[in-house]
Parts: C-alpha cells; sequence; structure tokens
C-alpha cells in the first residue's frame, strides 16, 4: 500500500463566462487584440471603450479621447472614469460620462502602459478597462546574444521600447560586424524589432562587439552595445550533462519522468531516464543525439530498451537551463518539463547532507490528482535522520514523521530516495542538478502514484517572519468527474502581518471557460514552524480551503491543498521587490509546466517582453503590468491554440509565470517562461 491516494471531493465552484479579449470590451465579446481583459461582468450586458484615433497607442505628452459606450443603461447615467497611478501615469480632464480626454505623461523612456477603467453608474458590476501604450523617447534594453555556432543556422532578435514607428536600424559600425561571418543585421526592418541572422562561415569562430542604433520618425535614436560569441562547430548547442524533469499523458493517463543526459561537443548522449506510466514502470540506460536547429533550440533523440523520446528543446543564452516538448507522442503521448545543467562536483552524500523541503505532484490510482509536501535532512552517509511529510490522499498524512535513506548518486547524478512515513514506504529516482537541488521522480511499480517535483535546500531559519516578503503562488490539480480538466490557478501572497499571522492572497483560477480572474483573500491565516512547516487558510464562499506547506528559504517551498476539490498542490516563489517594469531585457524561452490535461502544451524558444507586448514566432499577446504587483492581465494567442485571456506574475527580472485561460473544449494550462 502507498500514502499516496486521492483527496475527498468537494463541488466545484465557478463563473460562467470570461471576458472577451478586444480593446473594445464586452460581456464575452471580441475585437482586436490590444486591450486588457477586465474579468466577469455578466452575459448580456457591458460597457464599451474606444478611442479617437482608434489605437490605444499614444505619445508622451499627447491626448486622445475616449469614450464610453454602456449597453442597457438605465437613464442612461453614463460611466465614472478612472486611472490607476501605478500602472504609467498621465492626467484625465473634461471629464462627463460617456467621455474623457487622457494626456499622456512627459519625460517617458520606452513605453509607459496606464490602465483606464470605466465603471457604469446605475450597475457599479459593469466596468471596462483599457491599456493604454504611452510611447516614449526610444530606448533599447541591455542585449545578451545567444552564442552561435559555424555551420548552423543562427537568428536573434534585438527590440526597441518606446519610440514612434517607422523605425530605421543599422551598425554604427559596420565593420565590427563583417559581411564574411555571414552575419548580418537586418538593416531594412522599420518595425520596431530588428534581427542578427545568418550562417556563420567556417572562418567565422571568435567574438565580435558591435553597436546597434535605431532612429525614430521623430529623429530620435538609441544605442546599444551588443556582443555575439561564435563558437566552433558543433552538433548541439548543449554540452555536458544535463538532468531533465518530464511531466505529460500516455493514453489520456497522467505520466513522469526524469533523467540524465551527457552530451558531447559531437551531439553524442549516453545517460538513463526513469518513466512512470499508469502501466508500467521502465527504469534504463539510454543513448541518442542532439542537433541543433538554428539559434537556442533543436531536437534530443533518445533510444532506450522500452521508451525512446524526442524532444524539442530551447535554452536559455547561458546554456545551462531550457525547457523541452515530447515531439513523437502523436496523439497518444505529450508532455513538457525543465531542462537543467548539473554540476558533477556534488554527485556525493557529503555533498548533499543537511536540510531539504520537497514537494511533488501528479496522479493516484484512477488517474485523480495529488501531492505531497514536506522536509528531510540527510546526513553524510545518505540516511534520514528526520523529516515529515503530509500529503492530500484519501488516507491524507499530516505532518507524520519520516525516515528513510538515499543511495549514493551515480555517475548520472541518479540516486535512489527511500522514505518511510510510519509503515508505508514509497521510492523516488532523485537526480542531482547541484548540492542545492535535485529532480525527483515515483519508482514503485503495481498501481501506485506517478509523481514529479523538486527537492531543495533550505537555508535560514523559519518563525511566522518566513512569510514577510510577497510570493507568487501557482497551484495545479483536476476536477474529479469523467475525464479530469486541469484546475490552475496562480496568484500572490503579499501584506504579511507577522504578529497577527495573517496574509492577504490575489488568486486567478481557471479550469477550461470557467473561472475567477484577481479574486482578493484578506487576513488569511499562516503560521509556520521551526522545521519550515506552515500552514494557511482563508475563507472562499462558504468554502474554507486549507493548506499545509514546507519553505526552503523566506517565502519559497512547496504546498498542498487538504481536503479540497482537486488535488492541488504547488509552489511557492519569494518574488523581487516592486517596482516592476512591463518590459523584461533579454529573450525568454516558454514552455507549459506540468500539465493538467493532454493539451495544450506548448514550447516557444523565443519571447519578447516589452511594453506591455508579448511577442514570439508563434505567439503574440498585450498585457498591462500593475507595477506594485508585478501582476499583469491581457490577451495570448498561440498558434494553434486561438486566442486567450491570460495573467501573468514576475517572479523576478528572469522568471515569469504565466496562466494561459482555456475555452469549453480546451484545458487552461501553466506557462513558466525564465531567460
Amino acid at each position: 500500500m502507498s500514502f499516496f491516494e486521492r483527496a475527498p471531493r468537494r463541488r466545484l465552484l465557478s463563473v460562467s463566462c470570461l471576458l472577451g479579449l478586444g480593446f473594445v470590451l464586452s460581456a464575452c465579446g471580441g475585437g482586436s487584440s490590444r486591450t486588457l481583459p477586465t474579468g466577469p461582468i455578466g452575459t448580456a450586458t457591458g460597457v464599451a471603450l474606444s478611442t479617437s484615433t482608434g489605437t490605444p497607442a499614444i505619445q508622451q505628452g499627447a491626448n486622445f479621447i475616449v469614450t464610453a459606450t454602456v449597453t442597457n443603461d438605465v437613464n442612461s447615467a453614463g460611466v465614472t472614469w478612472s486611472l490607476n497611478p501605478a500602472t504609467g501615469g498621465g492626467t484625465l480632464s473634461n471629464i462627463t460620462t460617456s467621455t474623457v480626454t487622457y494626456t499622456a505623461p512627459t519625460g517617458v523612456t520606452g513605453t509607459t502602459t496606464p490602465i483606464l477603467t470605466a465603471t457604469s453608474i446605475a450597475d457599479t458590476t459593469k466596468t471596462a478597462a483599457a491599456t493604454l501604450v504611452v510611447n516614449g523617447l526610444p530606448v533599447i534594453e541591455a542585449t545578451t546574444l545567444f552564442p552561435g555556432n559555424v555551420g548552423s543556422p543562427y537568428g536573434a532578435a534585438i527590440v526597441v521600447d518606446g519610440g514612434l514607428a517607422p523605425f530605421t536600424w543599422s551598425l554604427v559600425d559596420p565593420t565590427t560586424l563583417p559581411t564574411a561571418t555571414g552575419m548580418t543585421i537586418a538593416t531594412t526592418a522599420t518595425t520596431a524589432f530588428t534581427t542578427v541572422s545568418g550562417t556563420p562561415t567556417a572562418t567565422a569562430a571568435g567574438t565580435y562587439n558591435f553597436q546597434v542604433k535605431v532612429v525614430d520618425a521623430n529623429s530620435n535614436s538609441a544605442t546599444v552595445p551588443v556582443t555575439l560569441v561564435i563558437k566552433a562547430a558543433e552538433a548541439c548547442l548543449l554540452n555536458g550533462q544535463y538532468a531533465l524533469l518530464y511531466t505529460g499523458y500516455s493514453s489520456n493517463s497522467p505520466t513522469v519522468g526524469a533523467a540524465s543526459l551527457n552530451i558531447t561537443s559531437a551531439g553524442v548522449i549516453a545517460g538513463t531516464q526513469d518513466y512512470k506510466t499508469k502501466d508500467a514502470t521502465v527504469a534504463e540506460s539510454v543513448t541518442g543525439t542532439c542537433t541543433t536547429r538554428t539559434s537556442n533550440n533543436g531536437e534530443l533523440k533518445l533510444t532506450g530498451t522500452a521508451h525512446s523520446p524526442s524532444y524539442d528543446y530551447a535554452t536559455t543564452t547561458t546554456l545551462d537551463s531550457g525547457r523541452f516538448q515530447l515531439e513523437n507522442g502523436l496523439d497518444k503521448d505529450s508532455g513538457s518539463g525543465q531542462l537543467l545543467q548539473q554540476d558533477v562536483t556534488a554527485f556525493t552524500h557529503a555533498a548533499l547532507a543537511g536540510n531539504f523541503a520537497f514537494g511533488a505532484l501528479g496522479a493516484a490510482p484512477g488517474d485523480l490528482r495529488m501531492a505531497l509536501a514536506g522536509t528531510l535532512a540527510l546526513d553524510a552517509s545518505g540516511m534520514v535522520t528526520s523529516g515529515r511529510i503530509d500529503t492530500n490522499s484519501a488516507t491524507p498524512l499530516s505532518g507524520v514523521a519520516l525516515t528513510g535513506s538515499m543511495t549514493a548518486p551515480d555517475a548520472n547524478g541518479r540516486a535512489v530516495l527511500q522514505l518511510n512515513a510510519g509503515s508505508v514506504t514509497d521510492h523516488f529516482a532523485a537526480y542531482v542538478v547541484n548540492a542545492n537541488r535535485l529532480l525527483l521522480v515515483s519508482l514503485d511499480d503495481g498501481t501506485t502514484p506517478r509523481l514529479a517535483g523538486y527537492m531543495t535546500r533550505q537555508s535560514g531559519t523559519f518563525d511566522s517572519s518566513a512569510l514577510a516578503n510577497p510570493a507568487v503562488l501557482s497551484l495545479w490539480g483536476a476536477a474529479p468527474t469523467g475525464h479530469p480538466p486541469g484546475v490552475l490557478e496562480l496568484g500572490r501572497v503579499s501584506n504579511a502581518n507577522t504578529v497577527a499571522g495573517t496574509v492577504d492572497l490575489n488568486i486567478d483560477r481557471a479550469l477550461l471557460d470557467s473561472g475567477a480572474i484577481g479574486q482578493p483573500y484578506t487576513g488569511a491565516s499562516y503560521a509556520v514552524t521551526s522545521d519550515g512547516r506552515f500552514t494557511l487558510s482563508f475563507l472562499s464562499g462558504t468554502v474554507t480551503r486549507r493548506f499545509v506547506g514546507y519553505l526552503d528559504g523566506a517565502s519559497n517551498g512547496y504546498l498542498v491543498e487538504v481536503g479540497g476539490i482537486s488535488g492541488s498542490g504547488g509552489l511557492l516563489e519569494a518574488q523581487a521587490a516592486a517596482p516592476f517594469s512591463s518590459t523584461l531585457p533579454g529573450l525568454f524561452i516558454s514552455g507549459t509546466q506540468f500539465p493538467q490535461d493532454p493539451g495544450p502544451i506548448t514550447l516557444l524558444p523565443a519571447v519578447h517582453l516589452a511594453a506591455g507586448t508579448l511577442s514570439a514566432s508563434q505567439a503574440n499577446g498585450y498585457y498591462a503590468l500593475d507595477t506594485t504587483t508585478g501582476r499583469a492581465i491581457g490577451s495570448l494567442n498561440v498558434t494553434g491554440s486561438g486566442s486567450t485571456l491570460f495573467v501573468l506574475y514576475v517572479v523576478g527580472p528572469n522568471a515569469v509565470r504565466a496562466l494561459r485561460f482555456g475555452s469549453a473544449s480546451r484545458s487552461a494550462s501553466l506557462e513558466w517562461l525564465g531567460s
């Protein structure tokens, strides 16, 4: 018997309609994709906004008139207007119940994205909000380019923030990027971005330092220094040892896996993998090949006796982390995960000794979702000397003491972690990333859970002050009816009162085409014990939601929902300090994390987040960001998945979490963006 089963069921609460994604906002309608959705406002009436210029974009210091139209407006009462000062500034004048003049602020460098809201006087539940894009002086944020390889096609973008199109791009000194290298900058581009592209020639290996200049239609200019490193010809960008954590589906049933791959400069792979479906548990050696397609992405083809997956991958500019997605699953299999470079010096018991928090989520027998979280102490011989665990299983564990052991990591950084909770024993494959992080995946055969997650070293001391800083909350689960669709939540924990033991939450929730946008919960109760275990509870409607978790540091750790409807588990991630910007410099990669349904599962190798605009080769969207909370809301269109509402939270300059809402026939998903 395993100690991981299924939480009790409870009726699911939801709202029936998510607002459309257009600039003109109506009850559940559409339009162009330039605006801020406002959430549920009813299914028959609403507020529509339009500007005198037909666009939400405006130059600094300029003005335009915004008009509001309210359907079914009792006595033509009209609207009241408000401007969120935290999102970009400006002033309102000539205010009436149907129109207002917006004047953009001056002294803007780059762009700013104020949010203008109109609220019906007759019914204050009817509101519409528009994201206004104020363009100031052009600026090019610091740009880090991916390294290129001789003979491999290359392409990278450089983006200007602010300014007025059309733009003119150039190299300040054309000799700094000789045409003989095979690389050029697109000087014919007139848009807000240009590309450095080409196929490096046989003699191009080396480092090139150059300056890129842009001039806008107002003759304002900006420059940025850029370094491009061209390496010798290699089959694969990835060179070294990498660990993979995989979650997905096989024949519509949750599946988990992990691997360690040693990749040579010739693209030859040797390693090991663990893969667990509802019918089989695989632990085997693998061989394979790694190839680069272009820039920062390529293909991993693995060959094992029982399981031979092929993955598309994309890597960050530092080549030490990335995302991957299964490409050869057809209609049967789908999945994705995280790719992390391993530190082989940490493959010893001595390097791993200390205190860790851990968390994992997945499916219990019957495919119903579940999660676990805990803490453990490892000694220098690999013994678990103390610890405890909580689960949201049908027979839940609540702070049950742990014992166990971990075998010495092998040459792949793989060890077997045995955990004993009372009379129950379970095993995990533990892949060492470094001395502070391991990847976990379930091992046991038979009808046992399929779980995957992380184990991270604890640092600092723990008391009520451990939740004093803001954190981003991510939760994954599934509705316990029929084929269970994903129930996903993304939010923020803040304003902790360490004396009273209370904290505030704002949570966005998605279930197919139903959900709840920006639900505030004030004064949630919490408590933290000295080993990092914390409890958190708050009233949601008539239901008290209860969580328990374990911290690995201040406002950072793992949690499970106790007695919830969807077996939810997830993460707290400490958030960087405000203020936040709607432009995040650098090139991000994006991928679905812990998919709770076979689709949609996406991998976007190159994503730019600039001036409230998300742009990628297979996706585009607009968002408005609150500079005080790091939360943004907007619309996103992904090729093959259509246009949906999405909410994102900035964790830090290199990490963004996004909740992409679903439709009546398509599940929602949580995307991780990293640079």
